[in-house]
């Protein structure tokens, strides 16, 4: 409807279609379609199910747009697993290493573990999770006192390095440096004072643990601690667990509550709703492990972004601020480095001998899991030999440059200045933390200036009952039987009429033939 009525006001329109085809869900939805798993399958023949899942799912979706009377250009339209888009994609990450502007380093990062990889904080949904709140007895050292240390990860002692008290709280000053026994390890930690102990919270005393939650790992950083792997990349209890090791965290909570109950080490045990951090695709509760990752620097750039997040025209106005939200949010660099198949391969290779990576130049599409390194010798060593990257790109490093994309960005440069920037971005609220903020991330590292003047931002589909619409859910409606029984202008005035921009929206079949008179 934009696009018509800018045509119908005389303005050249350029509105090519895309369809995102990485990531996460295709995996999904892949291995759930043909009963495989992604690890256990080769990754030729994984990556050609992927595709063809892909290019079912793509022509009923060109079908509905079409149908819908969409007036884009359906002739070019591009796809972000194109070899085309591929290639752009590591051009532009290629421009942005040359500049410093991405980095390798290993740090703590959201894990999940269903999926086996890492996640940025903007894939990162929170619930109320019901579950136990446990009041511990840490005996101090050399004496038969004890403190009551509470904690909803009891699984996590053997990774516990210090206990913080604030220093305000006065029925500790007198223990501050004294050294406490954990149960059930023995080992061994320091009290200390720091601000972020909440003395309102269970006892005021905190275990520090690698890792519990974003705290912990602020807290390891500042006080230098040693970090502890307590749970690994299966997602379960490590050799650092004792006899928890291979539990689950939740299977070695259990075990670890009922063996603190039979030595005398608990106090006492409360029933609570803990706010917990999922991933929002598996719906994991997601683990903080330390893993080496390709990040991309963001957190030099939050002053900027809201400079340039103030310069849009978002329609509503309302949901400028959750960009604005999400940039007070931000505490680290973006990790880009996924452990998955179906995404933009990295294309970075390693000398065998002394692991000096090397980078290619840009224009051609890299698989450096399957093609040989472009590169006759390492610059550092001599060797003739390299190991190609496994990991693929966040998809959001692709959906991230659609402008710089349809507007042939470092293609053709006559075009680009034509096109961009480009007028406005049409999405839905929930992706303006990802799909927004990290597009106004990487054009501006890219081009330094902003993508678009205007956002265009939609709300959640809902079902008769209120909920959010899904596939997972089984809620969601399939708009192409109903635009078959009801005709498309029927969908489109109600779409056009029902709906309060910007807001969320019931929807039902009844309420879309409702309009069927109406629209004739």
């Amino acid at each position: 409807m934009i696009a018509r009525t800018a045509r119908m006001s005389g303005k050249n329109v350029y509105f090519p279609i895309g369809i995102d085809r990485n990531g996460l869900p295709v995996e999904l939805y892949t291995e759930k379609k043909h009963n495989i798993r992604m690890r256990e399958t080769e990754r030729g023949e994984f990556l050609e199910l992927c595709k063809t899942a892909l290019d079912n799912l793509e022509a009923e979706m060109i079908q509905i747009m079409k149908t819908l009377g969409i007036s884009g250009d359906f002739k070019n339209y591009y796809r972000t697993d194109s070899e085309e888009y591929r290639k752009f994609t590591q051009s532009t990450f290629i421009d942005l290493w040359k500049k410093g502007i991405i980095y390798l380093a290993t740090r703590p990062n959201n894990y999940d573990w269903v999926s086996g990889t890492t996640i940025a904080d903007a894939e990162i949904v929170y619930d109320e999770i019901p579950t136990k709140l446990v009041y511990m007895k840490f005996i101090i050292k050399d004496t038969s006192d004890e403190i009551i240390i509470a904690s909803t990860r009891p699984e996590l002692l053997c990774a516990c390095k210090t206990v913080i008290v604030n220093p305000d709280d006065s029925r500790y000053s007198k223990l501050i440096g004294k050294k406490l026994i954990v149960p059930i390890t023995n080992n061994e930690v320091e009290i200390r004072t720091h601000h972020s102990a909440k003395m309102e919270f269970g006892s005021g005393a905190v275990m520090v643990c690698s890792y519990g939650d974003q705290n912990d790992v602020a807290l390891f950083r500042e006080l230098q601690l040693d970090e502890v792997v307590a749970i690994g990349l299966d997602g379960r209890m490590t050799e650092f667990a004792g006899d928890y090791k291979g539990l689950k965290p939740k299977q070695a909570r259990t075990k670890i509550i009922e063996d603190l109950e039979n030595a005398g080490f608990v106090d006492k045990i409360e029933d609570i709703s803990h706010r917990t951090p999922l991933s929002e695709r598996s719906k994991t509760p997601i683990e903080i492990i330390p893993m080496e990752e390709y990040y991309l620097k963001q957190k030099d750039s939050i002053d900027k972004m809201k400079q340039i997040g103030s310069e849009i025209k978002f329609y509503p106005e309302m949901h400028q601020q959750i960009l604005m939200n999400w940039l007070d949010s931000i505490s680290i660099d973006w990790p880009i480095s996924r452990r998955r198949y179906y995404g933009t391969e990295i294309p970075i290779w390693y000398c065998k001998n002394c692991s000096e990576p090397f980078v290619p130049e840009p224009g051609k599409y890299y698989r450096p899991w399957l093609d040989k390194c472009p590169a006759d010798n390492c610059k550092k060593c001599g060797s003739e030999e390299f190991v190609g990257e496994e990991r693929t790109f966040d998809t959001w490093m692709d959906s991230s440059v659609s402008p710089l994309f349809i507007t042939k960005y470092g293609i053709d440069d006559n075009f680009f200045k034509k096109t961009y920037p480009t007028g406005i971005r049409p999405q839905a609220k929930d992706i303006v933390r990802t799909w927004l903020y990290y597009t106004l991330l990487r054009c501006e590292k890219l081009t330094g200036e902003n993508p678009w003047s205007e956002a265009w931002i939609m709300g959640y589909g809902l079902d008769e009952k209120g909920m959010k619409m899904s596939k997972s859910k089984g809620n969601a409606l399939d708009p192409l039987p109903i635009i078959q029984k009801s005709g498309a202008d029927t969908f489109r005035f109600w779409s056009a009429s029902e709906i309060n921009h910007g807001y969320d929206f019931r929807c039902s079949e009844q309420k879309i033939e409702s309009n069927k008179k109406i629209s004739k």
